[in-house]
């Protein structure tokens, strides 16, 4: 028993160091703006206005309290590696999982955005390791350790970012309105007890979130009225009666959701800034949001942003250089000084990553193969195609259409938001072929002996 314990050990620790080849390629994380505030957040156990600080606690736990940071994308590489051999487990059967398990792996992390999501210093790689959490917990029968393991992962993965606490409830409540179809009680018994307890995890997330969330929400969602025009259509109808101080600059609105919300100059900060413009934001915002007219537009609006963040999902968004002179410079400097020369001559700080554009092609071309592979194996296999493989395959499709409609219609369309989940799409793809091919060769198999 030991033996084959670690055994599955070295098979995870063999994962994870697949997983992190963008980094070694790279020469160091991949890092982006906010990794300073997270690294500011952690280190100084300090709750930021515009995030929880989970994912900062996360990184001072895994970076051993800034010994490296190294250690944090290899944790969230150890988990990721754990969960995808889990779920190759569950797809295709124990028998297979080392080595189909290892080989999606592999494939994951040079031919999608998975690896490159798992070793950037963002919480995004806990969308994923949310959702397949989820997933086992739902569809597999595992040890008590083992679902323990899956709830603690799944809490975490949640409490990481403020958009999981709506996502992760959308989806809860799809599958307990379908879970007749996705969950049958004859072969989930236990699916109601699942579902309110990981519904109820979801919720208890607040608890890391709450502070952040009341501080923030309105600042996120009115950036993403400005950058989807309906403010300023707002405003030119109604600021001849109305007193709003956003009035003052109607025709001079940034266009973009970023600007508005962290530009120096944007209107936000000349209007006193993320608390002071709480009230007069909130009143505009239910003023749009309950005006049939407005609905209407918005509505429109989100399904245009939604179908442009299905498509956008290249890497190396915002993955700029960071040296002297930046925020992250200084606080990489101050806490990880083991790491300092690393950073500094790593692709990414040197601006050398001049792969990004083939890789993107390449990212490309996959999903939309796997997309297609995910078809006609559907058409041609249909009767081949196991419950439990279309039932996860159909979660995979909801959760990247939700991630898309989230961050497209209460923030921004951003590569990054695309990047952290479309590479469920390959996997689910060859997990599906893997599960036929491996019941067509027992049927071939048994066919033989029947002969014989």
């Amino acid at each position: 028993m030991m033996k084959d314990n670690l055994r599955q050990l070295l098979f995870i620790f063999i994962g994870a160091l697949f997983l992190m080849i963008d980094a070694f390629y790279n020469g160091f994380p991949i890092v982006y703006s906010d990794t300073s505030t997270y690294i500011a957040s952690g280190l100084e156990l300090e709750t930021p206005f515009d995030r929880p600080i989970t994912y900062g606690l996360f990184l001072r736990l895994f970076s051993l309290n800034g010994l490296s940071l190294w250690f944090v994308v290899f944790f969230q590489a150890l988990i990721l590696s754990y969960l995808i051999l889990l779920l190759t487990q569950l797809i295709i059967g124990e028998k297979w999982t080392r080595l189909f398990g290892l080989l999606i792996i592999l494939l994951l992390s040079l031919l999608t955005g998975a690896s490159w999501t798992v070793n950037q210093l963002m919480p995004d790689i806990f969308t994923p390791i949310g959702l397949i959490s989820m997933v086992l917990i739902l569809f597999g029968k595992f040890g008590r350790r083992t679902v323990i393991t899956l709830y603690l992962l799944f809490f975490i993965a949640v409490a990481m970012h403020l958009s999981h606490l709506l996502l992760f409830s959308l989806i809860l409540a799809t599958i307990f309105i379908f879970k007749r179809f996705l969950l049958p009680k004859q072969i989930y018994p236990n699916a109601n007890k699942q579902i309110v307890i990981l519904l109820a995890i979801t919720l208890a997330s607040i608890v890391t979130m709450g502070s952040s969330l009341s501080k923030s929400k309105h600042v996120f969602l009115m950036g993403s009225l400005v950058e989807k025009g309906i403010i300023k259509q707002y405003l030119d109808e109604n600021c001849a009666t109305s007193n709003y101080k956003l009035c003052a600059y109607k025709d001079s609105l940034p266009l973009t959701f970023n600007d508005f919300v962290w530009k120096e100059n944007s209107p936000l900060y000349k209007l006193g800034g993320w608390k002071e413009t709480k009230r007069e934001f909130n009143e505009l915002i239910y003023s749009t949001l309950t005006h049939p007219k407005y609905i209407g537009l918005y509505i429109k609006e989100s399904c245009k942003a939604t179908s442009l963040q299905l498509v956008h999902f290249g890497v190396g968004d915002g993955n700029g250089s960071f040296l002297e002179g930046t925020l992250l410079y200084e606080r990489i400097s101050r806490y990880f000084t083991h790491d300092l020369t690393k950073y500094t001559t790593s692709k990414q700080s040197q601006s050398r990553l001049d792969c990004i554009t083939f890789l993107n092609s390449t990212y490309s071309v996959i999903i939309a193969l796997s997309l297609l592979a995910l078809l006609l194996l559907f058409l041609i296999f249909k009767n081949s195609f196991s419950k439990k493989t279309k039932m996860v395959t159909i979660l995979f499709l909801l959760a990247i259409i939700l991630t898309a409609w989230d961050c497209g219609t209460f923030s921004m369309v951003a590569d990054r938001f695309g990047c952290k989940t479309i590479w469920l799409i390959p996997f689910i793809s060859i997990l599906s072929f893997s599960k036929i091919w491996q019941d067509r060769r027992r049927i071939k198999d048994m066919s033989e002996v029947t002969i014989l």
